[in-house]
């Protein structure tokens, strides 16, 4: 990768050209600041390049499929460890994806931004995001505070695990011979340590952290 020494090149993993395309043009507006964008298609993509190369911003773009949600939250654990002074960034799908995984993410993010803003604005958004590139971070690397393994309880761990399942109340609560009221109690609790507001979104996130590669088994 050829570096231009006053651009700042920021590291886009995205799948969707349409995209890629419209962030081009964000970036190239007046008002858009000098920057080098370099897309990839995944996450294999980028780390089989980033050995010889530095990017001051990353940027991943995550789709609306279980796949991609998954995958970026390991991604965003990885990059913290390759290249911890990269200003990290999210592109979400919309604001409720979006606050998911800002709040399971491993490490904490720099900027999350959505895929349903106005350009205008999100241009701004992205802007001020980049524009902390190269200025002293407090700490570059920080585990998020809703990192699971610290605030949830071992029965809690293991009632979203039979919940991501898609085991029922009433079959947790055979399964753990507990009453049905104390595991709908449990859940709640789950739902309020990780910023669940549904069952879809608890879904999500049962989704999320079963596959996250450094997580313990929730049943040992």
């Amino acid at each position: 990768m050829e570096k231009c020494a006053s651009a700042k090149h920021v590291a886009v993993i995205e799948s969707c050209s349409l995209t890629e395309i419209g962030l081009k043009t964000l970036l190239s507006r007046p008002g858009g600041g000098d920057y080098q964008l370099h897309v990839f298609r995944d996450c294999e993509d980028w780390f089989a390049e980033q050995g010889s190369s530095r990017y001051d911003a990353v940027i991943y773009s995550v789709g609306e499929n279980r796949l991609s949600r998954q995958a970026c939250v390991r991604f965003l654990a990885q990059l913290s460890k390759v290249q911890p002074t990269a200003i990290r960034g999210l592109l979400a799908a919309d604001e409720k994806q979006g606050r998911l995984i800002d709040h399971l993410s491993p490490v904490s993010l720099h900027g999350v931004l959505y895929k349903t803003t106005a350009l205008a604005k999100l241009q701004a958004q992205i802007v001020a995001l980049l524009k902390l590139c190269g200025l002293p971070q407090t700490s570059s690397v920080v585990p998020n505070a809703g990192d699971w393994r610290v605030d949830l309880s071992p029965t809690e761990k293991i009632i979203l695990d039979y919940i991501g399942k898609g085991m029922s109340i009433a079959q947790i609560a055979s399964q753990m011979a507990r009453n049905a009221e104390t595991i709908r109690t449990h859940k709640c609790n789950v739902m309020t340590k990780l910023g669940a507001s549904s069952d879809t979104d608890l879904l999500y996130a049962a989704d999320i952290l079963r596959y996250l590669p450094f997580l313990p088994d929730s049943r040992v």
